[in-house]
C-alpha cells in the first residue's frame, strides 16, 4: 500500500503550511501525502468527485458536510477543533488542532487503523530487534536500554523502547507526558485478543521521550500483568512492532528474574546485549543460567550467535577471568562514580563517554560475536 491521501479541509493556510512541511520532513512522509484546500467549492467538489481511499481533516467550520461524504467505500473522517477538549463519536473523532503535530498525526493514523483493519496503514522500515539482558538485576540494563536508544534516536533513526520488568525503571518515565498507567494494559489486550490488528494499535500508544528522544510504551503499573504474561504474548509484542513498519529499532528491557519469558525472546531477536558486571556472585550466576540455556536449546546456533557480553561499570583491569565461566566480552562500558546514588532521574543523564560507549553497542564487532 502506498501513500494514504489525507485531504485538508481548513480556511487557515498557515495551519495547511506548517502541517504540510511537518509531514514532509518526518517519517509521516511515508505514509501520507496531503492536499489541501481552503476554499470551500473546491475542497466540497474533490469530497464528491474523488472516490480515491483517503482521509478527511476537516474543520469544525466546514460542518456540515453533505451526506455522501460519509459513505465514503474507504477512509476515514476526524474533525478539527479550536477547543482544547477532544472528543466526538469514536467513527468521528474531533482533535483539538493546537497540539503537537506529531501527537495529532498519530491520533489520525490510529483512528484510521482502528476502522480499517483489512487495509491499514503501514510504515515501510524493517524493525531490528535488540534485547538488553542480564542474569541477575542491579546491572544497569535500563540506563544502557535508554542512552542507547537516545543514541541511535539522535543519529536519526526511529527507535521504540519497550520495558517488559515486573517492576519497572519508572522514574526514567514517569516525569514524561503522554501516557497513563493503562496504556501497557491496552497494548497487551490487543496482542492477546487480536494479534493481527495490534500493529496498528501501536501507534495511539507510544510516547515520545522528551529526553532521549526516542518513542516508549509507558512501563506496566502492576507487575501481575507481566507475571501472567505468556511468552507468545512477548513475541506478539514484538511481532506487532515488526509488523507496524514503523521503527528501525524495537530495544526490548527484558526482566532479569523471568529467565523463560526473556529467552522466549531470544529468537526473534537479532541482537543480545547481555550485561555482566565484574563481581564473583554475579558471574557465577551468569554461568549457571547460560549453562541452563545451552542444554535446553537445540540448536545451540539459533541464539547464541547473536550474543554479545557486555561489561558494564568497567573500571579498567578487570578482577575476575571471564574466560572461566564461559564469557567473551565484546563491550565495555565505563564505571560513572556519580551514579553510585542519585536523588534525581537528570543526573543519569549526564555521562558523555557512558552514551558514546553505549551508542556503539549494536555496532559490528566481527566474526567474534557469540560464544
Amino acid at each position: 500500500m502506498g501513500p494514504m491521501t489525507l485531504a485538508l479541509l481548513d480556511d487557515d493556510a498557515y495551519f495547511g503550511e506548517m502541517l504540510s512541511a511537518y509531514i514532509r520532513g518526518s517519517a509521516f512522509a511515508e505514509r501520507f501525502r496531503l492536499k489541501r484546500f481552503t476554499a470551500g467549492e473546491e475542497g466540497l467538489r474533490y469530497l464528491l468527485e474523488e472516490k480515491e481511499a483517503r482521509i478527511l481533516l476537516v474543520h469544525e467550520s466546514w460542518l456540515p458536510l453533505p451526506e455522501e461524504v460519509f459513505v465514503h467505500p474507504a477512509g476515514a473522517v476526524v474533525i478539527l477543533s479550536e477547543s482544547a477538549a477532544q472528543g466526538g463519536v469514536l467513527e468521528y473523532p474531533v482533535l483539538c488542532r493546537y497540539q503537537p503535530l506529531d501527537r495529532l498525526m498519530s491520533a489520525v493514523a490510529s483512528h484510521y487503523n482502528e476502522y480499517n483493519a483489512a487495509l491499514p496503514l503501514r510504515g515501510i522500515r524493517g524493525t531490528r530487534v535488540a534485547l538488553v539482558h542480564s542474569a541477575g538485576g542491579g546491572t544497569g540494563k535500563t540506563v544502557t536500554a535508554v542512552h542507547l536508544a537516545r543514541r541511535l534516536a539522535l543519529r536519526g533513526e526511529r527507535v521504540l523502547l519497550l520495558s517488559l520488568e515486573r517492576y519497572g525503571s519508572l522514574p526514567w518515565f514517569k516525569d514524561e507526558t503522554g501516557g497513563d498507567s493503562e496504556t501497557f494494559s491496552r497494548l497487551l489486550y490487543y496482542v492477546r485478543m487480536n494479534p493481527a490488528a495490534a500493529a496498528g494499535k501501536l501507534e495511539g500508544l507510544v510516547c515520545r521521550h522528551g529526553y532521549g528522544r526516542f518513542d516508549y510504551v509507558p512501563p506496566a503499573a502492576e507487575p501481575q500483568e507481566l507475571e501472567e504474561l505468556g511468552a507468545e504474548h512477548a513475541s506478539g509484542l514484538v511481532e506487532a512492532v515488526r509488523a507496524s513498519g514503523l521503527y528501525d529499532v524495537l530495544i526490548v528491557d527484558t526482566d532479569s528474574y523471568a529467565p523463560a519469558l526473556s529467552s522466549a525472546l531470544f529468537g526473534p531477536a537479532d541482537n543480545i546485549l547481555w550485561l555482566v558486571t565484574d563481581d564473583l556472585v554475579h558471574l557465577h550466576k551468569c554461568s549457571r543460567l547460560l549453562r541452563s540455556m545451552q542444554a535446553k536449546e537445540t540448536p545451540r546456533a539459533s541464539w547464541q550467535s547473536k550474543v554479545r557480553f557486555v561489561l558494564n561499570r568497567s573500571t579498567g583491569t578487570p578482577l575476575n577471568s571471564f574466560e572461566e565461566y564461559g564469557l567473551k566480552i565484546h563491550h565495555r562500558l565505563p564505571y560513572v562514580p556519580e551514579w553510585k546514588a542519585v536523588s534525581r532521574i537528570g543526573q543519569l543523564h549526564q555521562a558523555p563517554a557512558f552514551e558514546d560507549a553505549a551508542g556503539l553497542l549494536l555496532e559490528p564487532v566481527g566474526s567474534g560475536a557469540g560464544l
